[in-house]
Formats: structure tokens, C-alpha cells, sequence
């Protein structure tokens, strides 16, 4: 696959008709090389190699959805702006930002000097279309629903300056513009072709792929911070399966993989690096307030103080979380609520608020697990008795009004990576689509709204806080967990990642280096 090869004019189209041509149109058979695999790069070089799995047909930066292919994209382009894992913002392919005095728009800086892999420079005009393509009306990139609501426009001031028009204040929206697809392409990037083009202006460029094997990645010796970049390369190789690739990490092949009781159960953890990959989830336990028991707030808060939320920790997702308090923040974010007390299991409050009453409630669920250490540690406390059912996820999640996860009194849902006002216009919000538990509050939504509305660190401080323990308070949902993906790592990597390998860290490789082979 050659780089650094421009487009015939005549093929070249505007960013504006990618929704239009959709992911049907990229063939990856027809994209794929004659060479073979790679195994590592030439001798002494330094690769770092993960194991995926194979990402299917969709490999257009501004419409992957699966991880495995942001992965593949992302290694080669590059956002604005990307995140530590203490939530600290990083200066990427802009080096500053601001919202204006009403919030009503963000104006951000371009970095100089930054290239393309095709040796042309990154402008406004590249900004402004890859953002355009992905609000557009017709546009069927999974960031679109991020910024719809939010996101009005996108205008060039000059060649290096970016002006966003907001529909309303929001305080997070760097951090949407971190977002997954939103790595920055040309202006007059080919919609569906960018296997046979694959550019970007990231730390690597891609240099062959062969379906179903793998991909092969070099240095980009033209990225801004290349001085950072210490591997000559990255090297992705596709496994069929999660114990092939758990023999080819034992077999020292690859240089991550996920933890899972699978992989721990075929490698000795302790001869590698354990890493977190980043808070990313969590399963929120969703009580119906209009529906008894629940309609009935000190039933909700007994409840709560029942879970035993170490239990959940260590049983449902095997200590690779941390101990949730009822708010949707995970520990990644910035700020954090302050002084919101921890709730752990107290059986005397239980008593207290239950009064001597005893209820009944069914748990519905399509994760089994989840459900069952939740039903044994109620069934365990006088008081409560609780049934369970599980679903399909089909089921829980069936399309239409009667859909279970949106009716049954109490839910169990799983909920991805997400700005904590996000989730309150979610699942909180008046009319929103995805209330479960059919709660609102005048008081929270404009706490809310005030929030997203301040860059005003000491405002956001004190506005995260209330809207975190009138959560709390009220227990519409409780969150006994947020949930983070660990890693073990080939000692022979060196350096510390700023964040995992995910969109919101860009992939950012800067400072890792590894042995040569």
C-alpha cells in the first residue's frame, strides 16, 4: 500500500457526500495487498503488537464504530484535542481553546506546521469539513447523536482558526470533540477509499494491510511531536478468537491483551504488567419511581444501602471496578464530586427505612450475572424478596413501547463511556427517550443545564457536587460500580501510556518504546 500518494483530481470528492455513500461502499476485499503478513518489522526495530479482532468492512475514520477499527483508524489520524487518564486535556492538532463569554461558541487554534501523511498541511477548511460531514443531516457517523443538540455549526476564521456555534452552552465540549470519529481528515478526503488512502496526520501511517492477518503501521516521521515517538512501528494482528489470542500473548507474540477469566485462567498474570485501560462503563440498577415499591423513596434508599457494592465489585466484574456512590462520574473525570457520603451496605438502615415492612420486586435483566449476585444479596437481608428474570438482550432491549428495559419496575442496563451531563439527558431529563426509571427534576435540570452552561472551574465544582447528591437523595438509579478494562503488557515495554488506547486518548503513543526484536 503506497502513501504519500495524491488523489487523482478527478476522483476526489467533498467530505459532504460520505453519509451519502454510507459504508457500502468501501470493499475491502478490494483493498486488500498482496504482501504477507508482517512479524514485527525488520530486526531491531522497535513494534508494539496487539492482537484485535477482525474489524469487518466498515474502515472509514468518520463511520467506524467497533473498537478494533477506531483502533485501526485512529493510529493514523488525529483529533484536536485528547484526554489523560486524570482527565487533564492534551494539546493534539490544536494548541488552544476557548468558549466565548455567553458559551455559545468554542474558537480553537491549530497547531503550525502540522502535515498530513501526503505532506499537505492541516487547515481550518479540513476542520470545518470533517465536522460538517459528521452533523450533516444525512450524515450516519456514530458521533453524530453526540453532538446533536449541541453542536450548531462550524465555520473557518482564517487558516489556522476554528469557530464552533453551539446551540446551547455546553462546558464539555472539548471533550466531545475528543470523541470517537472525529479525527481530523482533508477537506477533500475520498468518502469510502480511505483503505486505499489511508491518511491522517497521526504518529503513524499505515503500511499494509492483508485481511484477515494483519496490519502493519510505521512511524510517521512528518507528525508534530515525532521527537515523542520512540517505536519504529505498531503491528496489529487478527485473531479469530479470544483464546487464540490469549496463546499468542503467552507465546510472547503480541504485547497486550484484555484481562478476562479466560486469559488469567492461561497465563501467569505476574509475569507481565498490569494496566488500566480506563473507566468505561457501568451497569446502573434503574428503579421505577412511579411503580410500586419504588414510587416509595425510602424503599429506594434501603435498597441502596442493601447492595453490597464491594460484592458487586469483586463478583460481577472480577475487582476491575471501582466502588460506585449512585451518580454517573466515573473516576476518570473531571471534577469529581465532593463529600457525597460513600453508601456501603448497613443492614440497620435497612431495617430503619424498611420499618418492618416486607417487598416484593422482580429484577429484570439481560446480563445473568449481574442479576444473580444482586438477588442473592437481597433475598439475604430480611425484608426483601426478589425474583429474578432474565432476558435475551434481544428482549430486554425490544424495539417499541412495551420494551422491558424501559418498563420493568427495576433494570439493570449497561451504559458506555460518557460526559456525566449526557447521561443525565438521558436517562434523567424530562422526555427522554431512555428514563427508565421515569424520573425528573425541575431543581436537577437546571443544575444541569447550569452546569454545562459554566467553564467557571469552582462553578462546575459546586454544580457537580449538588447534582451528584440530590442523585443521591432521591435514588432513582443506583450505580453500585463504575467498571474499567485492565491489560497485561510484555515487560519489554517501557514508558507509562497518558491514557489508554481508546478515542479519548487518542491512541497516544508518545513515550513508549519497547525492546527491539
Amino acid at each position: 500500500m503506497t502513501l504519500h500518494r495524491p488523489l487523482p483530481p478527478g476522483r476526489r470528492r467533498s467530505l459532504s457526500l460520505l453519509a451519502a455513500l454510507g459504508v457500502a461502499a468501501l470493499a475491502l476485499a478490494g483493498c486488500a495487498t498482496a504482501a504477507p503478513a508482517t512479524t514485527g518489522g525488520e530486526a531491531g526495530e522497535a513494534i508494539y503488537r496487539i492482537g484485535i479482532s477482525d474489524p469487518g468492512a466498515e474502515l472509514d475514520p468518520l463511520t467506524v464504530a467497533d473498537s478494533d477499527a477506531q483502533l485501526i483508524t485512529g493510529l493514523v489520524t488525529e483529533q484536536l484535542v485528547s484526554f489523560t487518564a486524570d482527565g487533564e486535556a492534551l494539546p493534539r492538532l490544536a494548541t488552544e481553546w476557548a468558549a466565548s463569554d455567553d458559551g455559545l461558541s468554542w474558537t480553537f487554534t491549530l497547531r503550525d506546521g502540522a502535515l498530513f501523511n501526503d505532506g499537505t498541511p492541516v487547515t481550518s477548511a479540513d476542520v470545518v469539513a470533517t465536522f460538517d460531514a459528521i452533523i450533516g443531516d444525512d450524515s450516519i457517523s456514530p458521533a453524530k447523536s453526540a453532538f446533536t443538540g449541541i453542536l450548531d455549526s462550524v465555520a473557518a476564521d482564517g487558516d489556522t482558526t476554528v469557530v464552533f456555534t453551539l446551540v446551547r452552552p455546553f462546558s464539555d465540549f472539548p471533550r466531545l470533540i475528543a470523541g470517537n470519529n472525529t479525527g481530523i481528515l482533508p477537506a477533500d478526503y475520498e468518502p469510502g477509499a480511505w483503505l486505499k488512502n489511508p491518511v491522517g496526520a497521526g504518529q503513524f501511517v499505515l503500511e499494509d494491510y492483508t485481511v484477515g492477518e494483519s496490519i502493519t503501521y510505521a512511524k510517521n516521521p512528518d507528525y508534530w511531536n515525532a521527537d515523542q515517538i520512540d517505536l519504529d512501528g505498531v503491528e496489529l494482528t487478527i485473531y479469530k478468537d479470544p483464546q487464540a489470542t490469549a496463546l499468542a500473548f503467552q507465546a510472547g507474540e503480541i504485547d497486550r491483551i484484555n484481562v478476562s477469566p479466560d486469559v488469567l485462567a492461561t497465563v501467569n498474570a505476574d509475569d507481565y504488567d498490569t494496566l488500566s485501560a480506563g473507566y468505561s462503563y457501568f451497569y446502573g440498577i434503574h428503579l421505577d419511581v412511579t411503580k410500586a415499591p419504588f414510587d416509595d423513596v425510602t424503599i429506594r434508599e434501603a435498597l441502596a444501602w442493601a447492595v453490597d457494592r464491594q460484592g458487586i465489585v469483586d463478583n460481577v466484574y472480577g475487582g476491575t471496578a471501582a466502588v460506585g456512590d449512585d451518580y454517573p462520574v466515573l473516576p476518570d473525570y473531571l471534577p469529581q464530586p465532593l463529600d457525597v457520603p460513600q453508601r456501603e451496605q448497613d443492614l440497620d438502615k435497612v431495617a430503619e427505612l424498611l420499618d418492618g415492612r416486607e417487598v416484593s420486586f422482580t429484577i429484570t435483566t439481560s446480563f445473568q450475572l449481574f442479576g444473580e449476585v444482586l438477588q442473592q444479596q437481597l433475598n439475604a437481608i430480611d425484608g426483601f424478596d426478589v425474583t429474578l428474570d432474565v432476558l435475551s438482550d434481544e428482549q430486554y432491549y425490544a424495539e417499541g413501547a412495551d420494551s422491558p428495559w424501559l418498563n420493568a419496575p427495576l433494570t439493570i442496563t449497561s451504559w458506555g463511556k460518557r460526559v456525566p451531563s449526557q447521561y443525565y439527558g438521558l436517562f434523567y431529563a424530562t422526555g427522554a427517550a431512555w428514563n427508565a426509571s421515569n424520573f425528573t427534576d425541575a431543581d436537577l435540570e437546571k443544575k444541569v443545564a447550569a452546569f454545562d452552561a459554566t467553564t467557571d472551574d469552582g462553578e462546575r465544582q459546586q454544580l457537580i457536587t449538588e447534582i451528584a447528591q440530590e442523585q443521591w437523595d432521591q435514588v432513582p438509579t443506583i450505580i453500585p460500580a463504575l467498571a474499567r478494562s485492565e491489560v497485561l503488557q510484555n515487560k519489554r515495554v517501557t514508558g507509562e501510556f497518558v491514557a489508554p488506547l481508546d478515542f479519548w486518548a487518542g491512541y497516544n503513543f508518545a513515550g513508549i518504546s519497547v525492546e527491539g526484536e
